[in-house]
């Protein structure tokens, strides 16, 4: 009976990053391409295959809500519990040392940055702080580093903590980019690899992370005619030129049309099934654009009904924003990737307090659709208040 195969061989990609993983870490590296087109099955493939001075550090945020710094915390490190404080050099050395005793692939020794309970308590027991995670991870690279071994940092699907911020309100995405900076083109000291489907994540980090002439990226693209036509015979599909005419090389739909088949349908019944899918989500997604575009509330109109109520001042933003709401799929020259950013509008306004409650009455009245991105209020005390122009204050100043 056919399976699924294990790994599509991709050659040109393997050898791509395992050059990039090759001497010195010099620069933060992203493995980008379009959904289910193989990322994570070539660079597992690829730390398979790493000789033995390598360690790995694969962290998978897919399927992981990640929405504050204690998620991030929890995702990130392996807690060794029952272990007491010991200094990084002497608890490092020791988690080597088991780990390269059981033997085993590089990718199968650590599912997280060990780190012991006494010293984990010391550093996230209160305080949570972004920096912490930073100074920790980075004397974990120098200590593997200094015992001969070479650290691989990998965040897969990262995106999902673009919207967590720290203490101070900043997000966390870009120090972290400036973190990869230091391991890799500053201190040469852990290679760092970042996969994602969201190439407008990676424009948009590449922007606010400064990441000109720090980064470089390998594609991981849908597969040629020839090498799709390869996979075919290895799922047992006969009629090549059809199901190229339907699905391509994407591998994603290779396995779906494998799964239809299992289930009775001949090759020309499966691809219809597909297609009816593809049409039907699709549908769906128009009809939602459309019923979003009859019921969206301008900002016009919240503006008119808090005039009506005497607020005239206010400040309005076009911001991104991603939440309950989520993203959508998007085709960029053929190929599907993924947006998680969706355009919002931000309204921000300081008024007595007096007026608060008539004021969020009023927004939510006029803003509510009941439907998933109406959005929040937020309503928070201002401790000081003062108009440049005159030296006006609190209240007079309003």
């Amino acid at each position: 009976m056919l399976e699924i195969p294990e790994f599509v061989d991709r050659e040109k990609e393997k050898r791509e990053v395992k050059a990039v993983l090759s001497g010195r870490p010099n620069l933060v590296y992203f493995v980008y391409g379009p959904i289910n087109s193989g990322k994570t099955a070539l660079l597992m493939k690829v730390f398979e295959e790493l000789p033995e001075e390598y360690v790995v550090f694969y962290i998978n945020f897919r399927w992981r809500e990640v929405s504050n710094i204690e998620d991030l915390i929890e995702v990130l490190f392996e807690v060794r519990y029952g272990e007491e404080k010991r200094a990084v050099k002497e608890f490092i050395k020791g988690v080597l040392k088991e780990a390269l005793k059981t033997g085993g692939k590089a990718l199968e020794r650590f599912k997280g940055i060990p780190i012991s309970e006494g010293l984990f308590d010391i550093l996230f027991g209160k305080a949570k702080k972004v920096e912490n995670i930073f100074r920790y991870l980075e004397r974990v690279f120098e200590e593997i580093r200094n015992e001969g071994y070479q650290p691989v940092f990998v965040l897969d699907e990262m995106q999902t903590v673009k919207d967590v911020i720290n203490a101070t309100g900043k997000s966390v995405l870009a120090g972290l980019f400036n973190f990869l900076i230091g391991m890799t083109k500053e201190k040469h000291l852990c290679h760092c690899l970042c996969a994602t489907s969201d190439c407008l994540f990676i424009e948009d980090v590449y922007s606010n992370a400064r990441l000109q002439g720090r980064s470089e990226y390998v594609l991981v693209d849908d597969l040629g005619k020839e090498s799709a036509f390869s996979v075919y015979e290895e799922f047992g599909f006969e009629n090549k030129e059809l199901i190229w005419k339907y699905i391509g090389g994407k591998l994603g739909d290779m396995i779906r049309l494998f799964e239809k088949k299992k289930q009775g349908y001949t090759e020309q019944e499966a691809l219809q099934r597909l297609l009816e899918d593809t049409m039907g989500r699709i549908r769906d997604f128009l009809e939602a654009v459309e019923e979003g575009e009859k019921e969206e509330i301008s900002i016009e109109d919240v503006k008119d009904a808090l005039a009506e109520i005497g607020i005239t001042g206010m400040t309005v933003s076009e911001v991104k924003g991603y939440g309950r709401q989520k993203g959508h799929s998007e085709l960029y020259r053929g190929a599907e990737y993924v947006v998680d950013f969706l355009p919002k509008i931000k309204i921000e306004m300081v008024v007595d307090d007096e007026d608060v409650k008539q004021v969020v009455n009023t927004i939510v009245e006029v803003a509510r659709t009941g439907k998933i991105g109406d959005g929040k209020i937020f309503a928070t005390n201002i401790e000081r208040t003062i108009r440049i122009r005159t030296g006006e204050e609190d209240e007079e100043a309003l």
